[in-house]
């Protein structure tokens, strides 16, 4: 039996101002890979979240001595990378252990981490985390070698290896529910515009996205095709979340949760029959609903529901891989918004290629679809993406600031777009100015609230929201920063 010791680095900073809007989140992903190694490893695992728990760096040094691991295991995304190679080099100094590192952003650009971070970490896991980490668990503890495990890159005599990439999983429901129990599910809260009830849980309930959109680094880690928990599966993992953390809400994170009906009827009958009574948020593409999806799923508790539109332009969807028009995706959204959900709906400024005006249209647009709330993001082209590519292909990646890749972020990281980049940070913020100042739409936001602790939540972000754009609106702009 090993003792593994599995890290989340810190994240809420890199959000400057909209700290106080971000929420804090179980890591679903380690927690998997806890669960998947108590259950088939018998491991002894420990695991922490310390941003959450407000453990110090005193505190983590103290856990690592006291634990002793033999491995220890780090996830990490683009924008705390940084922060992931700090946790590296603490247990590097204070511990014999093996030091392993994973997630989306390290399975985008593994080679480059692994080479540049030799002295703290070794190995990086590429994809999928479960099994790859049972089997470099068992390899270390025995130690054999590494070859035979595939979805790895490590440093053996100075020499480079990348073994054969590991194929997805495809019983999802062999991989036990995420460890929860290993940290006090009380100390995470979701963003401001989510909270309706403190008791608030996120669930993982597919893997895969089968659109591939341009921008999104997700297809990195649970590729393109959708990959599923049963419908049975699911249902149990909710009744636990109410039984044993007595869950009021839930926020499926699933890239999209509609896209399989049979399934999601189920699902939905399931909480109807079983009187779950529970309030949940998910993600949807607007061409994977209808009216009558859309009934079930408010029947069942959904009180929300969020769908990314991009932008206005056929030709900019197009370019991006989203199998949308702009008509059908209005039309979802006056449908769920007449079915009474709190809609949410996203868009991305600053695609390759794209002009000012095409930028204007889209802001524009927006108020035309008039979902409950707006979210304009500028573009981050994360690395292992198309648009990684195309605006940073000719720079070293050792030279790039990971900490401003952010997907909501202060700064706008684009470099060599068709317009600046300040320009796009005052768009934003003309975006967000000319929505949420429709009193019709306060109106409409404020109808939506049930519950003090919602209302609360919206007053912190309109506060946070509000800060950064004074910042945004402050900047002057400077045509060179491209």
């Amino acid at each position: 039996m090993a003792k593994v010791l599995l890290l989340s680095p810190s994240y809420l900073d890199i959000y400057g101002n909209l700290k106080n809007a971000a929420g804090r989140y179980f890591p679903l992903g380690i927690g998997y890979i806890a669960s998947y190694l108590i259950k088939y490893g018998g491991h002894e695992v420990q695991l922490y979240e310390p941003e959450a728990q407000g453990l110090t760096i005193h505190s983590i040094t103290k856990i690592i001595e006291t634990f002793n691991p033999d491995i220890v295991g780090i996830t990490c995304s683009t924008a705390n990378f940084t922060q992931a190679i700090e946790l590296a080099k603490l247990c590097r100094s204070n511990s014999r252990a093996k030091i392993i590192l994973g997630g989306v952003h390290v399975s985008a650009i593994p080679e480059f981490v692994m080479s540049e971070n030799a002295d703290w970490i070794d190995c990086v896991v590429v994809g999928e985390g479960e099994i790859t980490m049972l089997e470099l668990v068992d390899a270390y503890m025995h130690n054999s070698g590494l070859e035979s495990i595939k979805g790895i890159v490590y440093k053996k005599q100075g020499k480079m290896f990348y073994n054969e990439k590991r194929p997805y999983i495809e019983d999802l429901d062999s991989i036990p529910f995420p460890a929860r129990q290993l940290i006090p599910q009380h100390l995470f809260s979701p963003n401001m515009h989510n909270a309706r009830y403190k008791t608030c849980l996120t669930i993982l309930t597919s893997r895969g996205c089968p659109f591939n959109c341009s921008f999104c680094a997700a297809r990195i880690v649970s590729g393109t095709k959708y990959r599923m928990h049963s419908a049975e599966y699911v249902l149990d993992e909710i009744q636990m979340l109410k039984k044993d953390y007595k869950a009021r809400q839930l926020l499926i994170t699933d890239d999209t949760f509609t896209v399989n009906h049979s399934r999601l009827e189920k699902i939905c009958k399931g909480m109807i029959d079983k009187r779950l009574n529970l309030k949940w948020f998910c993600f949807a593409q607007v061409t994977t609903v209808n009216r009558e999806i859309l009934s079930l799923m408010k029947k069942a508790g959904c009180y929300s529901i969020g769908f990314g539109l991009e932008s206005s332009n056929e030709d900019i969807l197009k370019r991006m891989g989203k199998p949308i028009s702009p008509a059908k995706a209005k039309k979802a959204v006056e449908i769920a918004n007449q079915l009474g959900f709190k809609t949410q709906t996203f868009y991305i400024v600053g695609s390759p290629g794209e002009t000012k005006k095409q930028m204007l249209d889209t802001i524009k647009f927006s108020r035309e679809v008039n979902s409950t709330l707006a979210f304009y993001n500028m573009l981050v082209p994360f690395p292992g993406t198309k648009e990684f590519k195309f605006f940073f292909s000719a720079m070293p990646l050792k030279d790039i600031n990971w900490a401003k890749f952010v997907a909501i972020g202060e700064d706008c990281v684009l470099k060599n777009s068709e317009i600046s980049s300040q320009e796009i940070e005052k768009l934003i913020a003309k975006a967000n100015m000319l929505y949420y100042a429709n009193p019709g739409r306060l109106l409409n936001l404020l109808f939506h609230i049930r519950t003090f602790y919602e209302f609360i939540n919206y007053l912190k972000g309109g506060i946070a929201l509000s800060g950064q754009l004074a910042k945004w609106f402050g900047k002057k702009t400077n045509k060179s920063d491209n």
